[in-house]
């Protein structure tokens, strides 16, 4: 059993038939927000629609994507003709236009990177839902999907709340203003980003139709960033519980007796006396270990291959995001310094969320590299010396397997992790702290 589970493509998921009960529908909630909001960037990756209605969603789908790449053309345009002027004052206004540059190049990436890999999304929710199936849990696994459940709905509310308020932050000033207009109110005509037009944006008649498109061009960039920064940490999410719930079953799955040297509070006692309560003879108990090593063999391989379609999902959108977040960061803060009010609020929302997102990813990188890591770390602190020949044999396989660490990479120039969003932050306060200093000479 233990061959064919290494050597076999067939992957397939079981359960332990222990204590407490983990529902599916636990699972299927933490997709809620995420699919919500794919609907209003006009993304439905399921198949459960009919084939011309799927074929509607698509179309529409591009129409969006062309008026954001307009959009975005429209602002390039906008930045070239402004840095013609040569002045201090034109590359300020630039900085200040280059963070909704770089978030509408993000929103392209990510939402074609999600509608490509169609397929690959399905799978994963499948695949990954499958091992949430209503199955019976020990303790230890029910707490650690549990705390893991907990944190990511608040990670998921969180990110949520934080860009609506980004959006409220960035949107309200200039609708605002176009609202004061309509009362009657003289006031200044503003408008959300600088495009470049060949007639003046802010003519009565032209200002308030620009201000609707420009909303909406908004509200689709920031929703797409979201819901692929939202995927991604969902998934990482489910598959680094997995991992650590692998990595529990791997110390439990081996009897050891208790004697001098081994202590009762030792976790390998714990274990030994959950499994002298079923009464096996020895060779039931060599039976149950072959079982339950391919079990584990499979449910390891599983997890690694889709680790491997995450990555394949979302590797260049991270690659634009890591290129992005840098120079984000760095003229939000100048934006936040030098151009804004202490009383505003927006680039300073924008910072903050910049932020927020890009620890977000490299936080979850991080996660899955020492979940992934921690399988190793299991073989060795179970009951190994104890196990049968064959189940050493599949065990040494396994462990040289298993120091290699799962890892998502951004195109395979850096791995998401902690490390990374450090080397970010020191970048960008790098860039700041030039053009600050320039700015007062």
């Amino acid at each position: 059993p233990i061959l064919k589970a290494l050597f076999s493509k067939k992957l397939r998921t079981t359960s332990l038939n222990e204590e407490l009960i983990c529902s599916r529908s636990d699972y299927e909630s933490s997709f809620d927000i995420p699919k919500k909001i794919l609907r209003w960037i006009t993304i439905e990756l399921t198949h459960d629609i009919s084939p011309c209605a799927s074929i509607c969603w698509l179309y529409f789908y591009w129409f969006e994507f062309t008026n954001v790449f307009v959009a975005m053309l429209m602002e390039l345009f906008s930045m070239i003709e402004t840095a013609r002027g040569g002045s201090f004052d034109d590359v300020v206004k630039i900085f200040r236009m280059l963070p909704c540059f770089g978030m509408a190049v993000l929103s392209l990436v990510k939402s074609y990177s999600m509608v490509k890999h169609r397929s690959v999304y399905e799978n994963l929710v499948l695949e990954v839902g499958d091992m949430w199936h209503d199955s019976a849990l020990s303790e230890g696994e029910w707490n650690i999907i549990n705390n893991a459940r907990k944190q990511l709905l608040f990670v998921i509310k969180g990110y949520y709340w934080c860009n609506n308020v980004l959006l409220v932050s960035f949107l309200s000033p200039p609708l605002i203003e176009s609202i004061k207009r309509l009362l009657g109110y003289e006031n200044q005509m503003l408008l959300h980003f600088f495009y470049w037009l060949p007639f003046d944006p802010l003519q009565p008649q032209y200002v308030d139709i620009l201000l609707l498109m420009q909303t909406w061009h908004a509200l689709i960039v920031i929703w797409a960033n979201i819901c692929s920064d939202l995927l991604f940490c969902t998934f990482l999410s489910h598959l680094t519980t997995q991992f650590d719930v692998l990595s529990l079953r791997i110390q439990s799955f081996i009897y050891v007796p208790i004697d001098k040297q081994l202590i009762e509070e030792y976790p390998l006692s714990e274990f030994s006396k959950k499994y002298l309560m079923n009464e096996h003879s020895e060779i039931d108990w060599e039976t149950k270990m072959l079982k339950d090593l391919s079990e584990i063999i499979i449910r390891h391989k599983t997890l690694i291959r889709l680790s491997g379609d995450v990555e394949a999902m979302f590797t260049f959108g991270l690659l634009m995001n890591f290129l992005n977040s840098s120079i984000i960061i760095c003229f939000c803060g100048f934006c936040c310094v030098v151009v804004e009010k202490w009383n505003e609020t927006a680039y300073k929302s924008f910072l903050l969320t910049a932020l927020s997102q890009t620890f977000l990813i490299c936080w979850y990188g991080q996660k899955l590299l020492d979940s992934s890591e921690g399988i190793s770390h299991a073989i060795y602190n179970s009951g190994w010396y104890r196990a049968p020949r064959r189940v050493k044999s599949a065990l040494i396989i396994m462990l040289h397997r298993s120091q290699k660490r799962i890892q998502i990479t951004t195109y395979g120039f850096s791995v998401v992790s902690l490390e990374s969003y450090t080397k970010i932050i020191k970048t960008a306060w790098s860039y700041f702290t030039l053009i600050l200093n320039t700015y007062k000479q």
